[in-house]
């Protein structure tokens, strides 16, 4: 009962969609009905031609009426037409909406659905199910809707036309009906499992040429082609067992509709032969018969393909609608307040914050940390040890289990997500650039910079130094994902795209790991006036960025290990000395530069860039 009512809710679902084009639908409807009573007649004036031939032989009354069945067809195609075109256009401008409200919901979804859902998957989704959801509502619904109708218009006209023939086809028809059905549905687990196996081709496919330099790198082609090719078989034997089916139930069902003109055939054969006197009467009723039982080959033949496709679309709707119903976990509650950027003052506060991505799977326990206005904090620790999920939680990439995130005494969940992430700069070490151009990349979400502010936001973070190389300057493309630039140009540029949004606050998780020493120290010293009037956080693992900071935090399983500055923390002997001595400290090369970074704060700049220039960092 259960798997019905969800079937019937989502036929509702998707009479929503339809609700804008009531007058298609209508007309859909009129044309459907017409045309099944203008092919109805023509049986009719088939068996009145041959009574005239028999009986009368007047050329003149055949001539009208062999007029009538041709104007009639005629008109027939016009409401064919109506009715097909109908389809296409209702279909068309569902998917359309249809499209449109998937790349809206996918767009709005939060970073845990993302995490969750495969891209390839949500990929196959948006088009091989959205393409099946096309083919029922373009072809699949006009034509079930136009054989139902004819199957209906050939029935009552048996019955107009002769009462053992009526009963003949009532009895004999259910069953042809109930033989389609079966072929749908013993076709329907193979194509259900082809559409799922269609998406995991897809995510394959996008896992492998996203990865493709590291596939090369490994020499990894054999087992990457066997993992697609062991995909691509189960695709390629679901379809071939559905091919399977429909080569055996066809001719079954074309056997069937020949046996049922055969019964039409005896049992009028039987009427002449029980009342010889009524045999010149029972000839075209016959024939008419006949014609009318052939009208009947077209919607038994397709009507367990019509039923499969309506099934195909009605999954393919089903699987739709996993991802515009899937609930947003990260959204804005009603009333949410406008962050303004003009009176921000930037502070942010953890308060007993507690965050896992499931219920067995706790990675914050107890987060309790103040960052002040325009204070820069460095967070580090070991991989896992929460650093990068703590910054994630201040633009809401995800909800807090427990707990609160306030900036300026507000918790972030009581302001809108648009004005809440417009205030902050992200940084992030994937990056991910557009196929576009260099300026295109740097005012992305922002496309109406002045130029002045794009040149100097390049300036800061070194993107002029290679820019200026190319023919193209700003208008140089760099091609799918950034390939045509290295690992440091990408980031020089994702670094510009933050300066340009002027955020108030910034977050930079790990943002100068895939730039050289030179690059770096040049990034860092025009940093330091970046950062200057911005609440800054900098996730790091390398010593030379510690010198832009005014406070370190070290994180530890989850919890907050201690917090101070350098030479404090040293003189503590606790996580982040351990963290120093086994990962940081190799970076020095003498006990006397030690000190000097040591002395190194942000009212020395001057010391400390002399010390960092000779150990070249």
């Amino acid at each position: 009962m259960k798997s019905i009512r969800t079937r019937f809710e989502q036929y509702f679902r998707l009479a929503e969609y339809g609700q804008k084009y009531k007058r298609t639908v209508s007309l859909m409807l009129t044309c459907g009905v017409v045309l099944t009573v203008l092919q109805v007649i023509i049986p009719f004036l088939i068996g009145d031609a041959v009574d005239v031939i028999g009986t009368s032989r007047a050329l003149a009354a055949v001539l009208v009426i062999a007029i009538e069945i041709v104007g009639l067809s005629a008109i027939s195609a016009v409401f064919q037409f109506g009715l097909s075109y109908g389809g296409q256009y209702l279909g068309q401008k569902i998917i359309y909406d249809m499209r449109n409200k998937i790349f809206v919901a996918i767009q709005g979804q939060s970073f845990s659905f993302h995490d969750k859902n495969q891209t390839g998957q949500l990929m196959a989704r948006a088009t091989g199910d959205v393409e099946a959801m096309r083919r029922f509502l373009a072809f699949g619904l006009p034509q079930l809707l136009g054989q139902v109708l004819l199957m209906i218009g050939v029935v009552i006209g048996m019955y107009f036309l002769n009462l053992q023939f009526a009963l003949i086809v009532s009895l004999t028809l259910p069953v042809l009906v109930y033989i389609g059905w079966r072929f749908s549905q013993t076709q329907a687990p193979f194509w259900q499992k082809a559409r799922y196996n269609y998406g995991e081709i897809n995510a394959v496919l996008q896992e492998n040429i996203t990865g493709m330099r590291i596939v090369r790198a490994f020499s990894a082609e054999e087992q990457e082609i066997a993992k697609f090719q062991e995909k691509n078989i189960e695709y390629r034997d679901d379809v071939i067992g559905a091919a399977k089916i429909r080569a055996f139930y066809t001719p079954l069902l074309n056997l069937l509709v020949s046996l049922l003109l055969g019964a039409i055939y005896l049992s009028g054969g039987f009427q002449v032969l029980s009342h010889p006197a009524t045999g010149t009467i029972l000839g075209p009723i016959v024939v008419s018969g006949a014609f009318l039982v052939a009208l009947l080959q077209g919607p038994v033949r397709f009507l367990g393909q019509l039923i499969l496709i309506a099934q195909n679309g009605m999954a393919g709707f089903a699987r739709v609608l996993e991802i515009t119903d899937a609930n947003v976990e990260v959204k804005d509650k009603p009333g949410a307040v406008e962050l303004q950027k003009e009176t921000l003052r930037g502070s942010i506060l953890f308060e007993k914050v507690r965050f896992g991505y499931g219920p067995d799977n706790e990675i914050l326990r107890g987060i309790n940390l103040e960052i002040k206005p325009n204070e820069i904090v460095a967070f580090i620790g070991a991989t896992g040890s929460g650093k990068t999920t703590v910054a994630n939680l201040v633009p809401r990439f995800y909800d807090v289990t427990s707990g609160r995130v306030l900036i300026d005494g507000i918790d972030v969940r009581d302001v809108t997500i648009r004005s809440l992430r417009s205030n902050i700069g992200i940084v992030s070490q994937d990056i991910f650039l557009f196929s576009a151009t260099i300026k295109d990349n740097i005012t992305y979400g922002r496309r109406n910079t002045p130029t002045e502010e794009i040149i100097n936001a390049a300036k800061i973070s070194n993107v002029d130094e290679f820019v200026n190389k190319f023919p193209d300057g700003y208008d140089t493309l760099v091609g799918e994902r950034g390939v045509t630039l290295s690992g440091g140009q990408k980031q020089r540029i994702a670094i510009a795209r933050t300066l340009v949004t002027n955020p108030k606050i910034l977050i930079m998780d790990d943002s100068l790991s895939n730039v050289d020493v030179e690059t770096e120290y040049a990034i860092q010293d025009a940093l330091r006036a970046v950062v200057q009037g911005r609440t800054t956080i900098i996730i790091t693992q390398r010593l030379s960025t510690l010198r832009l900071v005014d406070r370190i935090v070290v994180f530890e399983r989850g919890m907050i290990a201690e917090q101070g500055k350098h030479e404090e923390l040293l003189k503590n002997n606790g996580a982040y000395a351990r963290l120093y001595y086994s990962q940081l400290a190799p970076q020095k090369v003498s006990d006397e530069e030690e000190s000097e970074i040591v002395a190194s704060t942000p009212t020395a700049p001057e010391k400390s860039d002399n010390v960092l220039k000779r150990r070249g960092l």
